[in-house]
C-alpha cells in the first residue's frame, strides 16, 4: 500500500476517534446535566413536604404523651376534671397519613415514601399499645409503648437521613459517622421485631382517645409501676385529677 494513503487511512481513523470520544464525552455531561436537573425540580416544594411530615410526626408523638398522662390515671382507677377533658386538642393522625399521601406524590425516592409508611404504621400500633397500657393486668403494660417510642426514634432518624440525601445537604451537624445507624440489642432485626410486636398488641383495640375513656369505677385501678405510682403523685398529675379522688 502506498505510504502516503496509509498515512491518510490512519489520519482519517483518528479523527473519526476523536469526535466519537467528543459525542461520548458531550453525551456524559448531558446525562449529569439532566439528572442534576431532575434533582432540582421541586426542591423547595419537597423539603417543605418533609418539614411538614416531620413536624405532624412530632405533633401526633406530643399527643400521645398526652394521652398516656390520660391513660395511667384511667389505669389507676381514676377520674379527671372536666375542663382537662375539654381542653384536650383533636389527634394530628389524620393530618399525618395526609402528609404521607403528599410524600408519595412529590418524593423523589422511594426510600422516603417506605420510611414515612412505617412512620405512620406504627403510630397505627401504638394505638392499640396505649389500649394495652390502660388495661393490661400485668406490670409490664408499658412494654409495647416504649419498644414503640424506640421504633418511632429509629424511623424518624432513618428519615431525616433520606430526605436530606434527597436535597444534597448531608447529615445533620454532629451527626456520628454512622448516622442514622443506632446500635440496639435486639434479637432480631427492627423490622422483624415491629412485626412482632404489632401481633402482640393488636387485640388490644384502637386508641382510647381522651372524650372516650371508658372510666373504671374510682379505687378499681390495675397495678402499677413504683414509677408510675409516684408519677401520679406530682403537682402535674395532681392538678388533673378531681377532689372526689385526689390521695
Amino acid at each position: 500500500m502506498d505510504p502516503n494513503v496509509l498515512t491518510s487511512l490512519i489520519a482519517a481513523g483518528s479523527g473519526t476517534g476523536g469526535i466519537l470520544l467528543k459525542m461520548g464525552y458531550d453525551g456524559a455531561v448531558e446525562r449529569i446535566r439532566s439528572r442534576k436537573e431532575k434533582a432540582g425540580l421541586f426542591l423547595e416544594e419537597r423539603k417543605a413536604a418533609y418539614v411538614n411530615f416531620l413536624d405532624l410526626n412530632k405533633a401526633r408523638l406530643a399527643y400521645r404523651r398526652q394521652l398516656q398522662e390520660l391513660s395511667l390515671i384511667a389505669r389507676a382507677g381514676k377520674r379527671v376534671k372536666s375542663e382537662v377533658l375539654e381542653e384536650f386538642p383533636d389527634s394530628p393522625m389524620q393530618d399525618l397519613v395526609g402528609s404521607l399521601d403528599g410524600l408519595r406524590r412529590i418524593a423523589r425516592t422511594n426510600d422516603i415514601v417506605t420510611i414515612a409508611e412505617r412512620v405512620v404504621s406504627l403510630h397505627g400500633d401504638a394505638s392499640a399499645a396505649m389500649r394495652f397500657y390502660m388495661t393490661s393486668e400485668e406490670l409490664t403494660y408499658g412494654l409495647p409503648l416504649f419498644l414503640i417510642d424506640r421504633f418511632c426514634e429509629d424511623c424518624e432518624r432513618e428519615f431525616v437521613a433520606a430526605y436530606r440525601r434527597d436535597l444534597g445537604i448531608g447529615a445533620p451537624k454532629g451527626a456520628q459517622k454512622d448516622f442514622p445507624v443506632v446500635q440496639r440489642a435486639l434479637p432480631m432485626s427492627i423490622a422483624d421485631a415491629q412485626i412482632l410486636l404489632r401481633a402482640f398488641v393488636s387485640a388490644s383495640g384502637g386508641e382510647p382517645e381522651a372524650a372516650g375513656v371508658v372510666w373504671p369505677e374510682v379505687g378499681t385501678g390495675k397495678p402499677l409501676t413504683a414509677k408510675d405510682s409516684r408519677l401520679l403523685k406530682t403537682p402535674k398529675y395532681r392538678a388533673m385529677l378531681t377532689d372526689e379522688n385526689e390521695s
